[in-house]
């Protein structure tokens, strides 16, 4: 399906390293998914298989400068991250408003 498109993002290949590692879920400032990904019958491999087949949990298009700036400003680089999406029927996403503390 290579349709031009190009963005950074997770290879597919990555999906085993993260499963072992019991990764609960990533969050990037792209839709995870690197393009052009590699597979011609897959649009977007890194959500197919990681919704459906792992359970992990996708935070996509996230705006981290704020974070990286908290974070920067109290030279503390880990937080607890509450993500709490709206429950929809029939559907594999939400919009959500996470808040980190510090």
């Amino acid at each position: 399906m290579a349709s031009g498109f190009t963005q950074a993002g997770w290879h597919a290949s990555c999906l085993p390293w993260l499963h072992e590692r019991q990764v609960a879920l990533i969050g990037a400032d792209t839709p995870q998914d690197v393009q052009p990904s590699g597979y011609d019958d897959v649009l977007m491999p890194v959500h197919a298989v990681s919704l459906v087949a792992m359970g992990l949990w996708l935070l996509d298009n996230c705006d981290l400068e704020a974070c990286a700036t908290t974070a920067a400003e109290l030279g503390q680089w880990d937080f607890q991250l509450a993500v709490a999406p709206v429950r929809f029927a029939g559907t594999s996403g939400s919009p959500v408003n996470p808040t980190a503390t510090f």
